[in-house]
């Protein structure tokens, strides 16, 4: 930065008016000089940091209707097996992950709405294209009208994940004295980290 005060001593130089072994020196040392500063710092501001990552267990299934063309006296397949996606992030004391499928009344699985049913024992699945189960096995969400959809163990290498497994149904009316009629009902799908 150039000051009017170094102009200044430059323009008298440049005169004559400083005899040229004086000047070249006084030039060096107007070029060269700065102000003296001096180092000031402040208080120090500490700034506490905070971060959580909760567990979190999520259960997505698709489609969410499945049809079947129900027959008298026999096995109807369900119109697409279900998609069903687990996304997990867990601590590391989890042992297992298990996603069940059930059924919250199992003598009505499914109704007319006008007094027939379809129990859960005529409604089976088949988990990852195994052997089709009858809902009738237990679980921590409903007794007697459950099946497991897929158990897998929790490491340290796998506390965050997606895991995807499938799930085909079918309903056998063997033996029942079912009318006519459209006959609904709801499956849940519910994981458990434990």
């Amino acid at each position: 930065m150039f000051r009017p005060s170094l102009y200044r001593a430059l323009a008298f130089c440049s005169k004559g008016h400083v005899k040229r072994h004086f000047s070249l020196p006084l030039l060096l040392l107007l070029l060269t000089a700065s102000a003296a500063h001096a180092q000031i710092n402040s208080n120090v501001a500490a700034i506490n940091l905070a971060a959580t990552l909760n567990t979190s267990l999520t259960v997505v299934a698709a489609p969410n209707t499945v049809n079947f063309a129900l027959v008298q006296n026999g096995v109807a397949n369900g119109s697409a097996a279900i998609t069903v996606t687990t996304i997990w992030s867990l601590r590391p004391n989890v042992g297992d992950v298990t996603v069940f499928a059930y059924f919250s009344a199992p003598a009505a699985a499914l109704s007319n709405g006008a007094g027939a049913n379809i129990s859960s024992a005529r409604v089976s699945g088949s988990a990852n294209g195994g052997a089709f189960i009858p809902f009738t096995g237990n679980s921590p969400f409903a007794a007697g009208s459950s099946m497991t959809v897929g158990t897998w163990r929790i490491l340290g290498n796998n506390r965050n994940g997606t895991r995807q497994d499938t799930l085909g149904l079918r309903i056998d009316t063997t033996g029942l004295p079912l009318p006519a009629g459209t006959y609904t009902g709801v499956m849940t799908i519910q994981a458990q980290a434990l």
